[in-house]
């Protein structure tokens, strides 16, 4: 009788020894592939993150380096702007994806009879009660209130670098005032001078939704403003508001600039090729690197990745070490077989070989089925590690991957169990059963 038939023999007579090591194959099986397809979807949410994270470093004028000089106002410093063309040298970078350059000042709306539009929680001043915190952005979405999540896009778009005269305002005062996507509100630093008037299109609103019982948060500390009574405005209405107050125009310089990355990975390198432009002098400049929230949240998602490692690897050695528990005690029991077969000519090659198919036999049942098994509840372990259902899909390269070391682990399990019968000559086996 050949080696394959044997086997094949062996497994349809002990059904439930061949059922055992079946379930314990399924089940081990099925762990390890809704492991791997969650290991997989925390890498691509790590993707994701990566570019979603707004990891950015910020230039600035670097005022100590600068020198002070006195004015009507005070004391103001001489130091150089960040100037249109650092700013192009600076995102032409590969890797920066986007910037944005902020100012604020403090803007009155009124409408086209000259009505001014009451902001929230007015105070009882006419003059301060139309007054709104406005910010200057060529890409609000990048605001960092927008990118902490203080902010949200209600309805409408972001500002974008092309925009002229158009604004972003609060959903609350545009509730307020019955303002809709498209109207026209007009914006004025000081009323009472020849400043110019903007005539700004409405092309968004914001959502505030930090806990607005909370003082701390409600207001911004370098102002009195609540968040509901801020503004964004673009640069090209900016300039036409400030023309009245030179060196404050965006066209003078500014203070300081954002710059964006689209893979936090690769922030270090670009601030060193940023660094490395001979053309900016960077004794008048400082550079800081924002990727506080990238890194806590990565580290987060690779403690959660080391832990389902960790997991993997404990059920896939506890697993070989049952495994092999339980053909060590089956062999012990076969050991009168194999005396006879040992004695009989067959040599311990062939009754290993035996063995290996046995077992074979069973996996070859229990793998595909572990498979099906794992698609359907992959999602519901997925979601002890944090990850919805449709993040967690078990691909035929896992079950490729659970297949191929599950061979080589039940072979040397095979291989260990078998080790104390098949090193005992014939003789001595059958003098053991004796």
């Amino acid at each position: 009788m050949n080696v394959l038939k044997r086997a094949l023999l062996y497994v349809t007579k002990k059904r439930g020894k061949s059922l055992l090591l079946f379930l314990i194959i399924f089940v081990i099986s099925t762990l390890v592939l809704c492991g791997l397809a969650s290991l997989d979807a925390e890498e691509e949410s790590s993707l994701e993150l990566r570019g979603t994270t707004g990891t950015s470093f910020t230039v600035a004028r670097n005022l100590s380096s600068g020198s002070w000089s006195n004015g009507a106002s005070g004391s103001y410093s001489t130091q150089e702007y960040i100037s249109n063309d650092i700013v192009e040298k600076i995102s032409n970078i590969d890797g920066i994806q986007a910037y944005d350059v902020s100012s604020t000042t403090i803007l009155h709306f009124y409408d086209v009879d000259g009505n001014y539009y009451e902001c929230l929680n007015p105070i009882g001043y006419a003059n301060v009660d139309c007054q709104y915190y406005t910010n200057t952005s060529i890409n609000s979405e990048y605001s960092s209130l927008f990118l902490s999540q203080t902010f949200s896009l209600s309805e409408g778009r972001h500002i974008v670098v092309t925009d002229e005269n158009v604004v972003l305002i609060s959903k609350e005062v545009a509730k307020k005032h019955n303002f809709q996507i498209g109207d026209e509100i007009y914006g004025v630093i000081d009323p009472d001078s020849s400043d110019p008037v903007v005539a700004l299109k409405i092309i968004g609103t914001f959502e505030v939704n930090i806990d607005k019982t909370d003082e701390k948060n409600n207001y911004n500390a370098a102002s009195y403003y609540d968040y509901e009574n801020y503004a964004y405005t673009d640069i090209n209405a900016m300039e036409t508001l400030l023309t009245n107050y030179e060196g404050e125009r965006p066209s003078d310089g500014y203070s300081c600039v954002d710059f964006f990355v689209s893979d936090p990975e690769t922030l270090e390198n670009i601030i060193i090729e940023a660094q490395a432009i001979s053309s900016i002098d960077w004794n008048n400049f400082t550079i800081t690197a924002n990727d506080e929230v990238y890194e806590r949240v990565a580290s987060s998602m690779s403690d959660m990745s080391s832990l389902i490692r960790v997991l993997m690897i404990i059920i896939v050695a506890i697993s070989m070490g049952i495994i092999t528990l339980i053909l060590s005690m089956w062999l012990k029991s076969r050991i009168h077989e194999t005396g006879i077969l040992l004695a009989a000519g067959i040599s311990k090659t062939s009754i290993l070989l035996q063995h290996i198919l046995e077992v074979g036999f069973i996996a070859f049942f229990s793998f595909p089925l572990s498979y099906i098994a794992s698609k359907a509840v992959a999602g519901t372990i997925g979601g002890l590690f944090e990850k919805t259902a449709d993040k967690v899909i078990v691909t035929v390269r896992h079950l490729r991957l659970v297949c191929g070391i599950g061979v080589i682990i039940l072979i040397l399990a095979i291989v260990v169990s078998c080790i104390p019968t098949l090193k005992l000559k014939p003789k001595e086996i059958l003098s053991k059963l004796s």
